[in-house]
C-alpha cells in the first residue's frame, strides 16, 4: 500500500520527492496537474510508482466526478483537503481490492487520454486551415 502527503500549494516551495498537483478550485476540482497552479493541493509520494499510482487514480475519480458532491462554496466552489484526501483515499481501498480490474480500467483510461490530445491536435489543425483558407480569400 502507497503513501502520499498532500499539502496546500505555496509558490516558491519545492521539493525533490516525486510529486503532482491537484486543482482545488472551480468546477475542475479534483484534476491532477503536471505543473503547478495558485488554486491547488501537492502531492508528494515516496516513489514515482506510487506518483504514478496516486496521479491516474486522481484523474480516474475526477473522470468519473468522485470530488463533485464534495465542492463547497457559491461563488467559486472549491473541496477542502481533508475531503479530497478522504476521496483518495477511499479510490486507493478500493483500486487495492480489485487490482487487475483496476489495471485494465487505468490502461483503458490512458489509452483513451492519448487518443483524446490526437483528436485534439486534429480540430486544432483545422481550425487552422479554416483561417488560411479564409486569409487566402479574404485578404489576397
Amino acid at each position: 500500500m502507497h503513501n502520499f502527503q498532500m499539502k496546500t500549494y505555496r509558490d516558491g516551495l519545492t521539493t525533490v520527492k516525486p510529486h503532482f498537483f491537484m486543482l482545488s478550485k472551480g468546477l475542475n476540482a479534483g484534476k491532477p496537474l503536471e505543473t503547478p497552479c495558485p488554486n491547488c493541493f501537492t502531492i508528494t509520494t515516496e516513489s514515482e510508482e506510487a506518483r504514478n499510482f496516486y496521479f491516474w487514480l486522481s484523474y480516474g475519480l475526477w473522470q468519473a466526478q468522485a470530488f463533485m458532491p464534495h465542492l463547497t462554496g457559491s461563488v467559486v466552489p472549491f473541496i477542502r483537503i481533508g475531503d479530497a484526501r478522504a476521496v483518495l483515499l477511499a479510490g486507493q481501498e478500493k483500486a487495492l481490492k480489485d487490482r487487475r480490474k483496476y489495471l485494465k480500467s487505468l490502461a483503458l483510461l490512458q489509452d483513451f487520454e492519448k487518443k483524446a490530445k490526437i483528436l485534439q491536435k486534429q480540430v486544432e489543425l483545422v481550425k487552422q486551415v479554416k483561417r488560411a483558407i479564409m486569409f487566402q480569400i479574404l485578404l489576397e
